[in-house]
């Protein structure tokens, strides 16, 4: 072989290895393209959170007082006389105290059911009189312990939803008189 056939071969293997170095376009498309299951999940979560963040921050943004404004047609940001304030203000209160007194209905309706549910095992229990078996009278102390536990439950809701209503029937109050838009309640 000859010099020039060498130094050809030689510049040939060079192209060839720039070649081989130079990443083709078909792989740089499917190395962005096809992502791994971990990466595609990890991508997934990393958009949920973000959105979960956004979603977050349009809340904190919305004032509490919003479904009040617009029932009164108070457009927020504009000012707003002592007779609307106070009306705003009552509103808000009297809203919450609606939905207090819907939650203690509920608690007191499950309590009654629960005993009007063991009135009616002690009923049965006494209509069949003498002829009550060992299983029935088990079956009977089973179901009064389940309803004086239930019912216990409910007591304890009742009196921990009465001492909750109280703070944030105040918390309330609290915070609708810092609140800037009804800066007339304190005039």
């Amino acid at each position: 072989m000859s010099k020039t056939e060498m130094q050809a071969g030689q510049e040939l293997e060079r192209n060839i290895q720039s070649i081989r170095a130079q990443p083709d376009e078909n792989e740089k498309f499917s190395k962005v393209l096809d992502k791994t299951i971990y990466e595609k999940a990890r991508d997934k979560m990393k958009e949920g959170k973000k959105k979960s963040e956004d979603e977050t921050t349009q809340k904190k943004e919305r004032s509490f007082l919003d479904p009040f404004l617009k029932k009164l047609n108070i457009k927020e940001g504009t000012a707003i006389e002592e007779e609307t304030a106070i009306n705003i203000k009552n509103e808000a209160l009297r809203s919450l105290k609606d939905r207090l007194l819907t939650r203690a209905e509920i608690i007191q309706r499950r309590l009654e059911e629960e005993q009007k549910n063991l009135e009616t095992a002690y009923m049965d229990l006494r209509r069949k009189g003498d002829n009550i078996s060992a299983s029935d009278e088990a079956a009977y102390e089973k179901a009064v312990a389940k309803a004086n536990f239930r019912m216990d439950i409910l007591t304890e809701r009742a009196q921990q939803h009465y001492k909750n209503s109280l703070d944030k029937f105040t918390q309330l109050d609290k915070q609708l008189m810092e609140e800037p838009m009804l800066a007339a309640l304190k005039q």
